[in-house]
Order: structure tokens, then C-alpha cells, then sequence
């Protein structure tokens, strides 16, 4: 069943991030891609500080986790993703 416990690992990140997000979810978070509203600002503002992610529609971008995603770097990514 490690399979089972990877996809959790990488779905449990996501949902993380998404409860950070509030209103800038694009869509519910069913897995373990999130899709945020972001200005170019606040896209650039998160890239300065070191997260890496895809651009993704105009003003949104795309976040994928994985089941390795340290819980430490997801905790950070989403206080940033708050902060904004």
C-alpha cells in the first residue's frame, strides 16, 4: 500500500497549501495540483523567496506537490501564500 500512503503524502501538501489560499483557489483542490489567483507582484514576490512553480492561465499559476514535499518547505510556502 505505498502507493496508497505516497498519494496521501502528496494530496495531505496540497490541501495545506489550498487552506492557505482562501479565495485565490482557481479550483477545489481534489489532488495534488493548486491553482491560485496571483498578480505578477505577488507571483515574482514568491519566486524571490525561493518557491518555484508553473505559470499558468493569465494571473494564476500552478503548484504541484509531490509525496516527498517536506512538510517544512510546504509550512513555509503556505505563510508565504498567506502573507500575500
Amino acid at each position: 500500500d505505498l502507493w496508497l500512503a505516497n498519494g496521501r503524502a502528496a494530496n495531505d501538501a496540497a490541501a495545506r497549501l489550498a487552506a492557505a489560499a482562501g479565495d485565490r483557489l482557481v479550483h477545489p483542490v481534489e489532488a495534488n495540483e493548486v491553482f491560485l489567483r496571483v498578480t505578477p507582484d505577488e507571483a515574482a514576490a514568491l519566486r524571490a523567496k525561493g518557491f518555484d512553480f508553473y505559470d499558468w492561465a493569465a494571473g494564476e499559476i500552478r503548484l504541484v506537490t509531490a509525496w516527498d514535499s517536506p512538510a517544512d518547505a510546504v509550512g513555509l510556502l503556505a505563510d508565504a501564500i498567506r502573507a500575500l
